[in-house]
């Protein structure tokens, strides 16, 4: 299983110039913002899965114009994954004829370009030689991470978050979590604005992963644009680990 990081940022202006999306193998999206536009048409028409964490715009921000771009150039519907509430968000606020068209409904309601599947947090879907859990986080109503894995290899990306205990005891020492993908978004000057926006600083961050044994990798993703090297100078103070900036272009196989 390869992942490709197609956008990692925590906004537009900074270091890195396109927000989260990540791309499993070539098939399998998770969440949509703006490094969605690195790809060729060929590789947007190849996408047949999107997995979306929460609803904000620098996550889906590349959904509508995915949409756009693969219509009428693939044989099946792509298909949204996430939970009741998102997928609400999605239905009522982007894909309502207004903001952008509902390609559930083009070319034909019986034939979709984009159909929407829910996906509970604590379920999996099983695709191929992938297996994808969501788990609820600390963040906007219906928020989830997904835990990705392979032939027992695997990922978790987090999505944006603030402390969710829960999370870290239900997967730590568990096999198959090589990496962690973390929201650490402000350093800890700001970690009043942190709490209040349900995001992590690097104090609330490495308080809350404690239990998460020390061989599994840690990536950070959405550094606020002007930010990054404060919060990963901040991060690097940690004597029980070692935190890596997620880059965009980096890929990974497990």
């Amino acid at each position: 299983m390869n992942l490709q990081i197609l956008g990692c940022a925590g906004g537009i202006g900074g270091n890195g110039p396109y927000t989260t999306s990540m791309l499993i193998d070539d098939d399998i999206l998770l969440d949509a913002g703006t490094g969605l536009s690195q790809l060729n048409i060929e590789q947007l028409v190849a996408i047949d899965h999107v997995f979306i964490s929460h609803s904000h715009l620098d996550h889906v921000a590349g959904l509508a114009l995915l949409m756009d771009a693969v219509f009428g150039k693939r044989s099946k519907a792509v298909t949204v994954h996430a939970t009741p509430d998102v997928l609400h968000a999605l239905k009522t606020h982007i894909f309502n004829w207004s903001i952008w068209p509902d390609f559930s409904s083009l070319p034909n309601a019986e034939q979709p370009s984009m159909q929407y599947q829910e996906m509970p947090a604590g379920s999996s879907l099983t695709l191929g030689s992938r297996q994808i859990t969501s788990h609820a986080v600390n963040h906007t109503q219906g928020s989830v991470g997904y835990w990705v894995r392979s032939q027992g290899r695997g990922f978790l990306f987090t999505g944006d978050m603030a402390s969710t205990p829960a999370l870290w005891q239900d997967l730590a020492g568990q096999p198959g979590l090589d990496m962690v993908i973390v929201d650490c978004s402000f350093p800890n000057a700001e970690a009043e604005l942190a709490q209040i926006s349900k995001h992590f600083c690097p104090s609330s961050l490495m308080e809350d992963i404690a239990a998460v044994p020390a061989k599994v990798d840690f990536f950070i993703y959405h550094l606020k644009p002007g930010q990054e090297a404060q919060i990963m100078a901040e991060l690097g103070l940690s004597k029980d680990r070692i935190f890596k900036a997620l880059k965009t272009g980096e890929q990974f196989t497990f």
